[in-house]
């Protein structure tokens, strides 16, 4: 699970980086619990630190298989480590694989919209990297994942319906060397509306209870709280999108004791203190309970399931920022009715695909990532209609 990430960390870095440099890096991919991060054990009356240890031996494996190269000091990436990380050449959209309701590009997403037939979408739900503020850490700066959504947003915008929804799931991220945090959610939000006339139809929050806080700020120092929170912003072409909380599951209404039952029954005036004359009939529970909220919990994704376990027994890497299918399963019910088309531009290991056809839903996937794509086939190949292609990156 650490290998892919390491290379990832290893080749952002200019193909080589000092360990003590990387540790953190690769918990954070992993989305850590913050104790399995600083879990620690003696051994022959040796202190050492667990996670550091595995992402050593993960190592220790690379250069096993002739990825990584270099002394315990400077771990270096290999022209075979590089080979590994092929990601499709720009301008090309390559087809790996289809059902009837599904279709799965290798493409980068700029190219991938080119494939696409305009207004056709009625959901667009994805999960771009986020965007860091040091240039060491291999990502894009601020400015620069500002400029370049800016740039897809405009590309999506075109394929959406008039009723659509662009959903994208982003997370805070801090100020350079401060426990202050980035505005660039709301500067990319307000992009969207001011230059590219969406609407803000709404936002979901994800609570991950398992969340790993920043290593600076709220583990060594803690001076912020640990953020558990990341934001699923839902920008659409009009201001009423084609949405209804019926296809949505109801939440289970709150438990009341009787006495609280008949205290209501009892009240002399429904007017309550904020002046409103509230109709108590209308808001009598009617069996189907209460209208969904627009907060998802669900812990992170681990390394278990069919997915995981095929990609290992095939030698792929896992993909390390999965987002579990609580998120897409809520957002898909809302935004579409059944047989329309969900595109996710950077799929990843394409779990919203997967939840799509759940759901009865058509889908389309592109990710620039070969080894990626190659694993989201598992989640897929054991139906009849699963038909692969011949790849040529």
């Amino acid at each position: 699970m650490m290998e892919m990430p390491l290379l990832q960390i290893l080749e952002e870095r200019g193909g080589a980086a000092r360990p003590r440099d990387i540790y953190g890096e690769v918990a954070e991919r992993l989305n850590l619990d913050p104790e399995i991060r600083n879990e620690r054990k003696t051994c022959t009356g040796q202190d050492y630190a667990v996670f550091d240890q595995q992402v050593r031996w993960t190592r220790q494996t690379l250069v096993a298989k002739q990825l990584v190269a270099g002394d315990r000091g400077i771990w270096e990436l290999t022209d075979k480590g590089r080979e590994k990380l092929t990601r499709v050449a720009r301008g090309k959209v390559v087809l790996v694989y289809s059902l009837d309701n599904g279709l799965a590009f290798l493409a980068h997403a700029e190219e991938a919209a080119g494939a696409i037939a305009p207004e056709s979408l009625s959901l667009i739900m994805t999960s771009p990297p986020y965007p860091v503020v040091n240039r060491e850490y291999g990502r894009f700066t601020v400015p620069e994942w500002l400029d370049w959504m800016s740039g897809l947003v405009g590309l999506w915008r075109d394929l959406l319906r008039d009723d659509g929804t662009l959903a994208v799931n982003v997370m805070d991220v801090f100020q350079p060397g401060t426990p202050s945090l980035s505005p660039y959610v709301e500067r990319f939000t307000l992009d969207a509306i001011d230059r590219h006339g969406l609407h803000l139809a709404g936002r979901m929050n994800w609570h991950n209870p398992s969340k790993l806080g920043a290593i600076e700020w709220a583990i060594k120092r803690r001076v912020t709280p640990r953020n558990t929170l990341e934001h699923i912003l839902l920008l659409s072409k009009t201001p009423n999108p084609a949405w209804d909380t019926r296809r949505m599951p109801a939440e289970p209404y709150a438990e009341r004791s009787a006495s609280q039952l008949a205290s209501d029954a009892r009240r002399a005036s429904a007017r309550r203190p904020g002046g409103y004359d509230i109709n108590e009939a209308a808001f009598a529970r009617k069996g189907e309970g209460r209208i969904p909220s627009n907060l998802i919990i669900s812990g992170g994704v681990g390394g278990g399931g069919t997915y995981a376990r095929r990609c290992r027994d095939a030698g792929l890497s896992l993909h390390p920022a999965r987002f579990p299918e609580g998120i897409p399963r809520r957002v898909i019910q809302l935004a579409t009715a059944p047989g329309e088309i969900v595109y996710d531009p950077m799929a990843g290991s394409n779990t919203t695909g997967k939840v799509a056809l759940e759901l009865g839903r058509q889908f389309i996937s592109s990710e620039p990532v070969l080894e990626y794509v190659q694993g989201s086939a598992f989640r897929f190949d054991q139906r009849n209609d699963f038909r692969a292609y011949p790849i040529s990156a």
